[in-house]
């Protein structure tokens, strides 16, 4: 699946203010509810928080890839936000996360979750990447960074 299917220039923001994991999910959970009202923000919430108590998304240089299944979504939904200041994210290199991709999955998707967490794993391994996102200036310029991935 192409990332360009997942996610439109409205779901991605930049320089957002949160100040910890808990107000960055809320705020992938209100930037999803925006472009699709059908869902639940508190269900949206709540999925994410979820998978995060299985254990942290943060997989180190700054990066979190949060994630969670709710039964009413359909397609795959994700969402880009980079923060102001690095939050504690309990990543697995202790370092503080600036930017989150976020994905929110329909139940009975199994394979395809798999196969873009590890595009994604892949494409914020590379610092030139990482570093491209933190100088973007505008949701387009994140937009035709994250379509070719």
């Amino acid at each position: 699946m192409k990332l360009s299917n997942l996610i439109k220039i409205d779901q991605i923001q930049l320089n957002n203010s949160a100040s910890s994991k808990k107000k960055a999910l809320e705020a992938i959970s209100q930037i999803i509810t925006a472009s699709y009202p059908e869902y639940n923000i508190n269900n949206v919430f709540e999925t994410l928080i979820e998978r995060e108590r299985l254990g942290s998304t943060g997989i180190g240089h700054g990066v979190a890839l949060p994630h969670g299944r709710l039964p009413e979504c359909t397609d795959t939904i994700g969402v880009f936000i980079s923060l102001k200041n690095g939050i504690d994210y309990d990543a697995i290199d202790k370092e503080p996360v600036r930017l989150l991709f976020a994905l929110l999955i329909p139940d009975h998707s199994t394979e395809e979750h798999l196969q873009i967490l590890a595009k994604l794993a892949e494409f914020f391994r590379s610092s030139e990447n990482r570093q491209k996102l933190e100088n973007a200036t505008s949701p387009e310029t994140v937009y035709n960074l994250i379509i070719n991935i």
